[in-house]
């Protein structure tokens, strides 16, 4: 009988792991499959709706921070500040004024500042759909960096080591798609792990005689494919003159009858939907409930069982049939 609900089923992590290793398939279609559907939407949005592909020039430039009185220096920007920095009115008004009223969310969106291990070198770097217009704002930004060390007390000098030019504009377009193929396809992997998890939760197929036993707290006498399986069956059906076997219509293939020795065997497909099936069930001295592996048939056989239970008739045991023989063996060792 039914004694554990499915929510409260404790989980066999040795049985999923076994059939997740089975499915690792899964893993690298679902990062095709997520890469090509948010990949290509990105690529159709950008290049087919929009003017998507990107140019970018960068200038690179060397500063001279002043001394105090003991020789040391006053001061120094890092990585966060000249992010900060290249962003405030003094950078967007002036760029604005130079680039013929580029308004400022469009300069804070094409601009960008950084230094890297060395914070005596400034990278700027101006992105556009235009190379003409990526170097455009570049020089412009050059030139207000240049004399912005004028305004701070901190600096000495800031001077143009590489200025951008039409020859050094780089195409980032490819950059972004690489992003979007790869963010596609973490996605997906992401996407194939969390549904195959949903659905081993809500999946109630069984794919091993362990698992019935431990569901119906009834005997399971294993798979035909099972070494013990023989030796199951003979001991159950010692003494028992008529043997029953109970599908419920899900196509489970029949136990071959030598197993059972010299008891009359009968078939009975779903008693709860054919006439006069439990009383020809009742005829029997031994049941025995034909369950197909991997079936998605977990409610029909909990339905069958407690139905058997009204009617008083005594399940003696479970058969596994149309088993995965490999997943056996490797879940029990060969």
């Amino acid at each position: 009988m039914w004694e554990t609900p499915y929510s409260r089923e404790p989980v066999n992590y040795r049985l999923f792991f076994k059939m997740f290793v089975r499915k690792l398939w899964l893993i690298p279609l679902g990062a095709f499959l997520g890469a090509l559907i948010i990949g290509g939407v990105y690529c159709l949005v950008n290049f087919g709706i929009k003017d998507g592909y990107k140019y970018r020039a960068r200038t690179i430039y060397y500063i001279t921070y002043a001394d105090d009185a003991e020789g040391k220096e006053l001061d120094y920007y890092n990585y966060f500040t000249w992010q900060e920095l290249i962003h405030t009115d003094y950078f967007t008004d002036g760029l604005s004024k130079k680039l013929d009223g580029m308004s400022k969310d469009e300069i804070i969106a094409a601009t960008y500042a950084t230094v890297e291990s060395d914070y005596r070198y400034l990278y700027t770097k101006s992105t556009s759909t235009d190379p003409e217009t990526a170097v455009s704002i570049e020089k412009a930004v050059s030139e207000l960096m240049v004399d912005y060390a004028d305004t701070r007390k901190e600096i000495e000098s800031i001077i143009v080591e590489d200025v951008a030019d039409l020859d050094d504009v780089e195409d980032i377009s490819l950059i972004f798609v690489q992003r979007a193929l790869i963010f596609g396809a973490i996605i997906g992997v992401i996407a194939v792990i969390l549904i195959y998890v949903f659905y081993s939760c809500v999946d109630t197929s069984v794919y091993i005689p362990a698992t019935l036993e431990k569901r119906y707290k009834i005997p399971c006498l294993g798979a035909p494919s099972m070494k013990e399986f023989k030796d199951n069956c003979k001991y159950y059906s010692e003494g028992k003159k008529k043997i029953g076997f109970v599908t419920i219509g899900d196509g489970a293939p029949k136990v071959n009858n030598g197993v059972f020795g010299d008891a009359e065997t009968i078939t009975i497909d779903n008693p709860l939907s054919t006439e006069g099936g439990y009383d020809r069930i009742r005829e029997c001295d031994g049941v025995f409930v034909l369950v197909k592996a991997a079936g998605h048939n977990g409610q029909k056989v909990e339905r069958l069982i407690e139905q058997l239970s009204r009617q008083d008739i005594k399940v003696t045991g479970f058969i596994l049939t149309g088993e995965n023989e490999k997943l056996i063996k490797s879940y029990y060792g060969k």
